[in-house]
């Protein structure tokens, strides 16, 4: 699922318009370019029903949008989950190798600094439910 989500943003032409290839899962690189995101697994598992395994994984993921601004943390944040066309609200989608459902539960913004200055970040907390596909 992870290389899965950071494809789908990295092919999406407003998202790779913004921050080219800065999209990763985990880190940050400390000094590196922006705006970025930064994907972060925060909890889930395999769901279970009365029959056992339900072969589905509900995942709560963080999407951290960085810029130097406000307005370019915003603007990526917005390409993400924007509550009319955000590409993570409401998504029902296959990708390669995985069926995925996602909605947007809290967006807020913070900021910090580093060696150049204010860093601005948007957060996004998204809800997603995926399974793997069959294989053909």
């Amino acid at each position: 699922m992870e290389e899965a989500v950071r494809s789908l943003l990295l092919e999406t032409a407003a998202m790779s318009a913004l921050v080219g290839t800065r999209v990763d899962w985990g880190v940050r690189p400390q000094g590196a370019a922006l705006p970025a995101v930064v994907i972060y697994l925060v909890a889930g598992g395999p769901r279970m029903n009365l029959s056992g395994p339900s072969g589905w994984s509900r995942d709560r993921l963080q999407f951290d949008c960085w810029g130097r601004t406000y307005k370019a943390a915003r603007d990526v944040a917005d390409v993400l989950a924007h509550p009319m066309n955000g590409l993570l609200v409401g998504m029902r989608r296959d990708l390669p190798g995985v069926r995925i459902r996602t909605f947007v539960l809290n967006r807020r913004s913070d900021a910090d600094r580093d060696t150049d200055g204010p860093v601005h970040r948007a957060s996004i907390d998204v809800m997603a439910w995926h399974t793997p596909l069959p294989k053909e």
